[in-house]
């Protein structure tokens, strides 16, 4: 039997306002839930960035006439950029997990995913083929860490694009400048910059992240009260 207080709270319920509301709720509880890790993710990457390039700067300081890293510095750096993937993968998929996005959504993100891995392939074999039609070694160590920043740069801006992240913009427009600096600076002082200016920037971001997410999860519980 439906008494009168039941109508009452049905009508409520289905009005307007209050649906706006609990759909502009849901969204902030959506947004708060995929951006969980996204300080993690960038505190890897700084890490990453901020650990390898020294390594590398630190290693052709020890032979200044061989421009080319040693293989242990090398595979070190490669290492480290492999396991700030794997962990930004494995969080991103922890990130999504039991959350139904739309078709177009899901659709830009496998594309977007893809993408990078696709284009480091490109990059690689760009620099294979000039280094094949006679470019130095010298010119190589300007080529490959210069043109791997810019394409991530160009990565990020595309990302605070797509989903509206002004730290992903930032930390785009500064990758490319980074990028083109980089490129422009002796060898092996490059290594040193984008160790401090790149790590460096990341980790700045992670902690405009955590601090914007802190922020969210705040609005969201005073959202949730006044639902309530």
């Amino acid at each position: 039997m439906t008494t009168p207080d039941d109508t009452s709270d049905d009508d409520a319920a289905l009005s307007p306002e209050r649906m706006l509301s609990l759909v502009h709720r849901q969204q902030q509880q959506i947004t708060a839930r995929t951006a969980a890790f996204v300080p993690w993710m960038l505190l890897a990457w700084g890490v990453a960035w901020l650990a390898g390039f020294l390594v590398l700067w630190v290693d052709v300081r020890q032979h200044p006439d061989e421009p080319l890293p040693t293989l242990a510095a090398g595979v070190t750096f490669a290492a480290l950029l492999i396991a700030a993937g794997v962990l930004s993968t494995v969080l991103g998929a922890l990130s999504g997990r039991g959350l139904r996005g739309t078709r177009q959504a899901a659709f830009v993100g496998i594309v977007y995913g893809n993408t990078w891995w696709v284009g480091g392939i490109v990059l690689f074999v760009i620099g294979q083929a000039l280094a094949a039609h006679g470019m130095s070694d010298a010119l190589l160590v300007v080529f490959y860490p210069s043109v791997f920043i810019f394409f991530s740069g160009i990565m990020y801006l595309m990302a605070g694009v797509i989903w509206d992240a002004a730290p992903m913009l930032v930390l785009g427009i500064w990758s490319v400048i980074l990028a083109a600096v980089g490129a422009s600076l002796q060898h092996p002082t490059a290594f040193l910059v984008y160790a401090i200016a790149g790590g460096g920037a990341f980790l700045v971001v992670a902690a405009w992240s955590a601090w914007w997410r802190r922020g969210a999860r705040r609005s969201l519980a005073q959202a949730g009260d006044d639902c309530a």
